[in-house]
């Protein structure tokens, strides 16, 4: 990254970011899945979930919350990434998604459950 950001807020710089020459949408995009399975993002989002329900309570570590900013930034990043490539009509078919089987093997999994809680909520005739 540039020196120019370095004092900006890490969750400023994905909008800065975008302008650069050699930014590319398309590897912001392989970049995010790469460093984040569907279950890795799921333990982050529970995790601030339960930072927004137990605010003032000393809950994290220092750690902690340099994990959950980097994380935000890098969802937002991923999120830009995304709103540009649907924008510029962009061909995502070249993206390669190191995580995809076990993203699918997370999503078959919950679709075994959910189709087993359908199941057994299925009303009675």
């Amino acid at each position: 990254m540039k020196a120019i950001y370095e004092d900006l807020l890490p969750l400023d710089r994905p909008f800065y970011e975008i302008h650069e020459d050699s930014y590319d949408p398309l590897k912001c995009i392989e970049s995010f899945w790469d460093n984040y399975p569907l279950v890795t993002i799921r333990e982050y989002l529970y995790a601030l979930d339960l930072k927004c329900k137990t605010l003032g309570e000393a809950t994290e570590s220092k750690l902690e919350a340099v994990q959950q900013t980097l994380f935000l930034a890098d969802i937002l990043r991923a999120l830009m990434a995304y709103f540009l490539v649907h924008c510029r009509h962009l061909d995502t078919t070249q993206v390669k998604l190191s995580t995809l089987d076990l993203n699918m093997e997370e999503i078959r999994l919950t679709k075994k459950i959910n189709d087993f809680f359908q199941s057994i909520n299925q009303p009675k005739p």
